[in-house]
């Protein structure tokens, strides 16, 4: 979750609280309410397909160089009735060394009735000491539509034999009632990371929720990711709920194209149109 936040530096961290509210109104999706302070940044609203004009398009920038060690940051993201949002990423995140206290990335999403909500991140990537920490919850309508994609890639700027200490995430999502349609936690540390993911060195998380005639075939999820090079799996998620996509990639950059061709796909079937590329 999956948070697309940066922070900036400081030897205690930064602890930043966001939040942003998406309405439908006007005949389009409109930034209603916004409270983020610095080093966070929103950029003005994008209306970017022609198709669907209704579609806000939103990119979160930061002022700063990546997550440093102490970093708390969260978000809130309420997408009203009716409304379709996009919310991404500028560029790659560097996550700098933890330092023993880490950074941690809260995102916590209300999607109502009728919504889409797509949030998604372009890979972290885990300096040597780097340990982050995703925690993200999410509440979705019966009828609306919500797509996730988190992922990290591995380097080392200094080719000194040194790797990421930890990388942790946590994702649970649930209807308005309180029914849980899903969790899903996972962790692997810099060491065991040829044991967890082989050769490779990138991996990341699809996750679709949306009705069944909203959601794109599996395998096409899993073809859009393989043509790019990268190595693919797609299944049902718990409860009828949608589709989780796992993907395995050589390094950040294949890992990039592999999330944003499966977006392109889910979000196509989701909303009825394809959508234009998100320049970067």
């Amino acid at each position: 979750m999956r948070s697309p936040l940066l922070s900036c530096s400081g030897s205690e961290g930064r602890a930043v609280d966001a939040a942003l509210s998406v309405e439908y109104a006007g005949g389009r999706s409109m930034l209603r309410r916004q409270h983020v302070g610095y080093p966070l940044h929103v950029t003005r609203g994008f209306y970017l397909d022609a198709a669907r004009p209704d579609l806000l398009t939103l990119y979160l920038q930061s002022a700063s160089g990546g997550l440093y060690a102490g970093d708390r940051i969260g978000l809130d993201l309420t997408i009203g009735r009716g409304a379709a949002f996009h919310l991404t990423t500028q560029a790659a995140t560097v996550v700098h060394d933890g330092r023993a206290s880490g950074a941690v990335q809260r995102l916590t999403m209300s999607v109502e009735a009728g919504a889409f909500c797509a949030v998604t991140n372009d890979p972290y990537v885990l300096f040597p000491g780097a340990e982050l920490t995703l925690q993200t919850t999410a509440t979705v309508a019966d009828d609306a539509v919500l797509c996730v994609a988190d992922g990290f890639a591995v380097h080392d700027p200094r080719a000194g034999g040194r790797t990421f200490t930890e990388f942790s995430s946590r994702l649970r999502i649930g209807r308005p009632d309180g029914q849980l349609l899903l969790q899903d936690a996972g962790r692997v540390s810099g060491d065991h990371l040829h044991g967890a993911l082989g050769t490779f060195a990138a991996s990341a998380n699809l996750v679709v929720i949306a009705p069944p005639d909203r959601l794109p075939p599996a395998k096409s999820l899993q073809q859009a990711a393989d043509a790019c090079g990268a190595l693919a799996g797609a299944s049902a998620a718990p409860n009828g709920a949608g589709l989780v996509l796992r993907i395995l990639a050589p390094d950040g950059g294949t890992l990039s194209r592999a999330m944003d061709a499966a977006f392109h796909v889910a979000a196509e079937t989701a909303l009825g149109v394809g959508l234009a590329r998100r320049r970067k």
